[in-house]
């Protein structure tokens, strides 16, 4: 009689509820952001290349403040790759509304679009520079959402909600985060990018007019200019992504 082997054992754990990794995702208490000391990049946006070099080289940044705490919370950290988004998205197997900067989970990419920086820059240089700080920081906050794995479950409860009411509900909970974590990590280190004086008055207004009531086309879908500053200043003080569950928050607060 041949002698069988040992059945194979398998462990399999138990799925985290949504709801439980939205709600009380360890990164909210994996500690204050840590100043990472570099400054805000040299480069003047005034070219396609130059403005892909710039947000490239605010990432070795980012990367530095935020790896502790994603490696904390014990989630695995990477650094997103940073391409210029075009009608095509060669770089990315995600697609984005023309003339707008994305983050694509797919394949961890933020896609740049430079257009409107280079228009900006030619307008309002110092302006052009906190709104791309901004920008860069935003967007790094979906990849955060990504590699602590809310941005799946958040996008999942959108999609299974049939109210269309709650369903935008479910996008401004995601992006008042990902606005919230990208002024966390800007408060933290505010010193070294020179966010005080004139240009910490530029990043305020332009925060608190950020939101909703300036999309063209009226869509609910990013959080209304107050809700937009009720996440984003607490959050540039404390340095601290305790500051940005949105998620336990009530309607009134993500409107």
């Amino acid at each position: 009689v041949p002698t069988l082997p040992d059945p194979t054992v398998t462990v399999t754990e138990k799925p985290v509820p949504n709801l439980v990794r939205l709600q009380k995702n360890e990164i909210y208490t994996a500690g204050k952001l840590a100043a990472a000391g570099c400054k805000e990049p040299s480069i003047k946006p005034t070219t396609q290349s130059a403005i892909l070099e710039y947000y490239q080289a605010m990432l070795p940044c980012l990367d530095k403040a935020w790896a502790p705490l994603v490696k904390k919370a014990k989630y695995e950290f990477r650094s997103p790759k940073v391409v210029l988004a075009t009608k095509k998205a060669p770089a990315s197997s995600c697609t984005g509304d023309i003339g707008t900067t994305y983050y694509c989970p797919a394949d961890e990419t933020i896609a740049i679009d430079w257009q409107d920086d280079l228009d900006r820059y030619k307008e309002r240089p110092l302006d052009a520079r906190m709104w791309m700080m901004s920008t860069m920081a935003h967007e790094y906050g979906h990849h955060i959402q990504e590699l602590t794995e809310m941005l799946t479950a958040a996008w999942s409860e959108e999609g299974w909600e049939k109210n269309p009411g709650k369903k935008l509900e479910w996008s401004r909970r995601t992006e008042l985060q990902a606005s919230c974590f990208g002024a966390a990590f800007l408060g933290a280190n505010k010193a070294t990018f020179g966010i005080t004086g004139n240009r910490l008055r530029l990043w305020e207004f332009q925060t608190k007019h950020s939101g909703d009531e300036y999309d063209p086309k009226k869509v609910r879908d990013h959080g209304s200019r107050a809700s937009q500053w009720f996440w984003e200043g607490p959050a540039f003080k404390s340095g601290n992504p305790a500051s940005c569950n949105t998620f336990t928050a009530s309607a009134k607060r993500v409107s």
